[in-house]
Formats: structure tokens, sequence, C-alpha cells
């Protein structure tokens, strides 16, 4: 299979693995699952530590590591400029719906759906849910995941991993951007829609790298691609994921179990890249 075939193999299937979990809020009963939230930043960690970060340096040398920070500050600032993160998606206790065309209401929300409105609640957040706010916001992580994987995809194996880190992350991200767009009074056609946009960030991301790649001409391109997407993992998975998931104060053996799986996984996963000769 070539670079370009399972690119667009992996792309298609977070695609759909985004639309499927952005539909269960909008057509079931199924709540959001923090395990499988702190599985994927177990996940995440173990893909920077354990598999971009070695590959970068190997490719690219020492210089490629400070590319991490510009990563990571990148992300950094797009959450801080458009006011959504993690820890202002509806939590584990939020109703997919009470109605065929009921909005799901978080239960800190005060007031009427279409003024959604967090308050220092349980989990220590503070922002404001808007629906377009964090439509934009995950959509911009979305696209930078998208390029992060198109770094990654140049070696197989590393590309596979990405994807599979990048895939356990986007299936309940999709679920909580439904929530909160039902929440705020989108129509289920309008926030599958919206759904799919966020979802089409990927392979809209993961051409982007191909484009530049080709347009920049740069030996150590695809390194500081590599550490800076690494950047970017480590952001989402330290600084949104895994605060919000500590806050709860709710299952913490288990949801700590789950980020040392994520870990391990991707730790054992070294010694099948080094079979294979990387």
């Amino acid at each position: 299979m070539t670079e370009l075939q399972s690119l667009v193999l992996y792309t298609g299937a977070i695609l759909a693995g985004a639309l499927a979990g952005g539909a269960l809020p909008l057509f079931g009963g199924v709540r959001r699952s923090d395990v499988l939230l702190s599985f994927s930043a177990g996940v995440m960690l173990g893909a920077a530590f354990f598999h971009m970060l070695p590959e970068a340096v190997e490719a690219g040398g020492a210089g490629a590591l400070p590319f991490v920070v510009v990563g990571f500050l990148l992300l950094y600032l797009l959450e801080r400029f458009v006011l959504v993160h993690v820890c202002a998606e509806p939590g584990p206790g939020v109703p997919a719906a009470s109605g065929p065309d009921a909005p799901v209401l978080d239960p800190h929300v005060h007031g009427a759906p279409q003024h959604v409105h967090t308050h220092g609640d349980a989990t220590g957040c503070g922002v404001h849910t808007i629906g377009l706010a964090a439509f934009i916001g995950m959509s911009l992580h979305t696209l930078v995941d998208g390029f992060a994987l198109g770094a990654a995809n140049v070696e197989a194996e590393l590309g596979l991993l990405v994807f599979l880190a990048i895939l356990a992350h986007k299936i309940p991200n999709a679920f909580s951007l439904s929530a909160i767009l039902r929440a705020e009074g989108y129509s289920r056609r309008r926030a599958l829609g919206m759904n799919a946009a966020f979802a089409l960030m990927v392979p809209l991301g993961a051409g982007l790298y191909v484009l530049l790649r080709e347009a920049v001409h740069v030996e150590a391109f695809t390194s500081i691609a590599l550490a800076a997407s690494a950047g970017t993992f480590l952001h989402l998975s330290l600084s949104d994921i895994l605060p919000d998931l500590h806050r709860r104060g709710v299952g913490r053996w288990r949801l700590s179990l789950a980020v040392v799986a994520g870990l391990l996984v991707m730790w054992l996963l070294r010694f099948l890249r080094a079979a294979h000769g990387h």
C-alpha cells in the first residue's frame, strides 16, 4: 500500500468513526465514556514519547526538539482565543436526549438551551460553552491532528500508530461536540452537518501536510512536523483531557488504569516496530 493510499484509508476511517461518535447523542441514549477518553490520553502520550519524538530526532537530530514547544504553544493559543477546551464538554452524567427532539442539557447549566453557560462547578471549569466556539475550536484541533497524521504516515508503522491515537480521541470528541450543539438548541440535522464538517478537518489537515511538504522542499520538514505534532499531542493529553478527568474526582482508579493501559499499548507497539526494522 502506498503512502497516499494508506493516508486515504486512515482519514476515511477517522471520518467514519467521528461521524458515528457524533451521531450517538443525536439518535440514542448513549453517554460519553470517560474511560475511553482516559485511554485516548494515554495513547496520545505514548504516541508522542515512544514513537513521534524518537522518529523526529532520528530523522532530524536534536534540532527538531524545539518544535515540540512550537506545537504545544500553537494549540494553547488556539484554545486560548476560541474559548473552548475539554472541560467545557458535557460530562458523563449528561443524558443524550429526553425525547425525539429534546436538546441535551448539562446538569450545571442555568437557563434556556440557547444560552448554555457554565459557572464554576464540580469540575472547576468556568468556561462559557458556546456551540459555535466549540465547533471552531474542536475543528482546529482536528485540522492539527490531520496534519500530524500526514507527517507520521511518511513511515508506515508510525502512521498506523498515530492513526490509532487520533481515532481513539476523535470518537468521544465528536460525541461531545454533538452534545454541546444539541444543548444549544441546534437541530439534529444541523448538528450532524457541523459534526461532518468537524470530521472532514482530518483529511484536510493531512492534505495540507502533503501540499506543504511538496512546496517547502526542506529536508528536515518531516522531522520538524513530527516534533510539532508531538507537541500538540502532549498539550491535548496533559492540558485538556487529563486535568478535566482529574477534576471530576470519580472513578479515579478506573480512569488512571485506562491512562496506563493506553501508555502500555503504545510502549508494547515499540517492539512491533522494532521487529520490522525501525
